[in-house]
């Protein structure tokens, strides 16, 4: 689905008077470019050499040990390059984020399933649980924040939060919040020490997010009624005040499919961004039959949270980390894909246009895993999010099919041929049986030692 502009005028005019949108969003969206640029690079990561008896809850095969830093950086510079035409990624970062002095940059990452590592009291974090279960990476992040500060934004203007907590009660003991877990917020103070790293309100020290704004357009309103009305009860539709108070946004999802609205990407990473997304994945209607919110494509949440003026109206840039990617929403370590031959995408993609990231992810998903998706539902967001004017929907025909409204570019960087062949060595040798905690570090080792 691809716009005109009066039709987008047209169509988005109700929500602008509910204040759903800014005037600056509007201009901004209406004249948005659908490009997507996806950077691949096959020595991005190299967790494929690790073999599934040990890498479930070993701490010391924790996938982020098996991503190269300095490749991300190179990916995503050629990305920005080709986002924007600029031939020097310093230029086109600015060109998408046009900072000023004093402001503020909020970027919001994905650690969705970091609660699991939460035993109950702060001071006492269970890593033997779930610790592969897929988050965020730290070498995305990095990379974004070392964008922004080469054009000259301060790492103390830098936030970096996901926000949200896991119930809707505004009883602080009953929340369980998304924290940023030492294995990632290590990584990137070690790189950037002065960038805040915003955890939950009610986590004793550090920066707590605060959810106190007079802002009107601080809470967000839903065309959905039944979703709508839980702000009455409590304040779980809130924005923070850190974004509120921001003037630049970056989203940072993770390419991953969902087992209810068939993708989660750009549009519903932002389901993190408000207090809490109770009721943004299922709602009754009125005579209690359960329906799917993320079926709708008529009032999606994940639509309304993009329409709000701090969020769409804030968004420069959307990158996100196909590097490892995942199936649902995390419940398990990163497996090889189809598409890229069995191993891990170790993709970079990046965009302005959230329904045209998503249409993309949707698809890499679709075709690296059919078997699985085949019973995914239509992804009506992307329905509900085009049609209102929030970006282009389409789906391509085959993994060798193009689109039609979608700019869609990818880039391919080369990598040697005696290095990948070495991996595929060390991957034949470390799966032949359990491995001790000695093993798996001589792997590292070997493997950085090549990279």
């Amino acid at each position: 689905m691809n716009l005109s502009r009066r039709d987008f005028l047209k169509s988005t005019a109700a929500f602008a008077a509910a204040g759903f949108l800014n005037e600056r969003w509007l201009l901004a969206s209406s004249t948005r470019a659908h490009r997507i640029v996806r950077v691949h690079n096959p020595l991005a990561s190299f967790f494929d050499v690790v073999s599934f008896e040990f890498q479930k809850n070993a701490p010391e095969s924790y996938y982020g040990n098996f991503v190269q830093g300095q490749t991300v950086i190179q990916m995503l510079d050629a990305a920005l390059c080709s986002l924007t035409g600029e031939d020097d990624p310093i230029r086109a970062m600015r060109r998408l984020v046009p900072y000023r002095t004093g402001e503020r940059v909020f970027i919001k990452i994905n650690v969705t399933t970091c609660f699991k590592l939460w035993s109950g009291q702060w001071d006492r974090i269970n890593w033997d649980l779930h610790y592969n279960d897929m988050d965020a990476l730290a070498e995305p992040i990095n990379a974004t924040v070392r964008a922004l500060v080469r054009m000259g934004v301060p790492q103390e203007m830098i936030g970096i939060c996901d926000p949200t907590w896991t119930e809707g009660s505004p009883d602080p003991e009953r929340r369980t919040p998304r924290l940023t877990p030492d294995r990632v917020a290590k990584r990137i103070k070690a790189a950037f020490p002065s960038v805040v790293l915003y955890r939950s309100s009610f986590m004793p020290g550090g920066d707590g997010i605060t959810w106190k704004s007079n802002d009107s357009h601080a809470i967000v309103e839903f065309r959905d009624p039944v979703i709508n009305a839980r702000k009455a009860r409590n304040t779980s539709h809130r924005l923070p005040d850190q974004l509120v108070e921001a003037e630049h946004m970056i989203n940072i999802p993770i390419m991953k499919s969902h087992s209810m609205g068939g993708v989660t990407g750009a549009l519903k990473n932002n389901f993190g961004t408000v207090a809490s997304c109770r009721g943004f994945h299922e709602t009754f209607k009125e005579d209690k039959e359960k329906v799917n919110a993320l079926l709708s494509d008529q009032a999606n949440p994940a639509v309304d949270i993009w329409l709000n003026r701090h969020v769409g109206g804030k968004t420069r840039l959307i990158v996100c980390d196909g590097l490892l990617g995942g199936w649902d929403w995390g419940e398990d370590p990163p497996i090889g894909w189809k598409k890229f031959g069995g191993r891990s995408p170790n993709c970079l993609l990046v965009g302005t246009d959230p329904v045209a990231m998503d249409s993309v992810i949707y698809d890499q998903v679709c075709e690296s895993l059919p078997e699985k998706v085949k019973n995914f539902s239509k992804p009506n967001m992307l329905v509900d999010g085009a049609r209102v004017g929030l970006g282009s929907y389409e789906t391509r025909q085959g993994p060798k099919g193009g689109y039609k409204t979608i700019d869609y570019a990818e880039i391919n960087q080369s990598a040697d041929d005696a290095k990948l062949a070495k991996l595929a060595e060390l991957a034949r040798r470390y799966q032949a049986g359990r491995k001790t905690s000695a093993e798996i570090q001589d792997l590292l080792a070997e493997c950085q030692a090549l990279l």
